[in-house]
């Protein structure tokens, strides 16, 4: 049995030797202020408190009322307590339904859990985009596009449950972690939207956005480095598309925010208009969560 395993790492080992061409990956632009508290809790990336920074009235947001990660599928039991300590009471869930019922996330049973998706995969376009990019038939500048299209749509193509999602977290009178799978589209523009309603200005929204590239680093890189080494499974593949889509893009946060300015205006009408958010509430909201 010994003799076959070494046999077969061995062919598996010259398959790649002779298919595999090394490929070269770009380096993603990176959070330049890493302001946030890092959580650490085994299985769970990503997860950090956004906090610690000051806003363009120079108010300093509250550390410790929103926590954002990936998702908790891989949640141990012991790390429960962890939970606890950090005082979250309420986890907000923005994947769609498909992708919970493929990964729930594990919880504590007295811990308050609600979902909000604002992006349905009907017609389980996820699923069939895979097999394109296996195939070949998806190159980097499609995903590219798909990922500019995905961040316009989501603000703007279901507006009630962005409201009801912002809402939400706004209104908790406990810690809330919200979290999508990889904590990093979903949940990086919900954390910009509250972030403009707390009126923090551009550079420092981009910054806290993309510090998902910062925590998310060695596990981007070792997926990219484990499919470069097993490209020859699948050798139609783009391994551009998989980096495009493990990374974010200013660019992709940008499309966003044109989107909102190209149908309400700008971010301040999309507050009041979208989140139902009155000026009087939206300074109430400041009051709230920065000191």
């Amino acid at each position: 049995m010994n003799k076959l395993i070494k046999i077969s790492v061995f062919t598996i080992s010259l398959c790649c030797f002779f298919s595999c061409k090394t490929q070269h990956f770009e380096t993603p632009e990176y959070g330049k202020n890493e302001t946030e508290k890092v959580i650490q809790i085994k299985k769970v990336t990503n997860f950090r408190t956004v906090g610690n920074i000051k806003n363009v009235e120079g108010r300093t947001l509250k550390e410790g009322k929103f926590y954002r990660s990936a998702h908790l599928h891989k949640l141990k039991n012991k790390s429960f307590d962890e939970f606890e300590k950090l005082g979250i009471k309420e986890i907000i869930d923005l994947r769609n339904s498909k992708e919970i019922a493929e990964k729930p996330d594990q919880l504590p049973s007295e811990m308050s859990y609600k979902k909000y998706s604002a992006f349905e995969d009907e017609g389980d376009q996820l699923a069939q985009a895979k097999k394109l990019v296996l195939k070949g038939k998806v190159n980097a500048s499609d995903a590219d596009k798909r990922m500019i299209d995905f961040y316009r749509e989501y603000v703007t193509e279901n507006p009630e449950t962005i409201k009801r999602i912002i809402t939400e977290i706004l209104e908790s009178k406990d810690p809330i972690l919200y979290h999508c799978t990889a904590g990093k589209d979903r949940t990086g523009i919900t954390t910009a939207l509250i972030l403009t309603i707390l009126k923090f200005d551009k550079e420092t929204i981009y910054n806290e956005y993309l510090l998902s590239n910062n925590y998310r680093k060695d596990l981007v890189q070792k997926r990219l480095h484990l499919a470069n080494n097993l490209h020859f499974l699948y050798p139609k593949m783009d391994l551009k598309v998989l980096e495009k889509l493990s990374w974010v893009e200013k660019r992709y946060l940008d499309a966003a925010f044109e989107e909102i300015n190209k149908k309400y205006g700008s971010a301040d009408a999309y507050i009041k208009q979208v989140l139902g958010i009155s000026d009087a509430k939206r300074n109430e909201y400041i009051q709230k969560f920065t000191y």
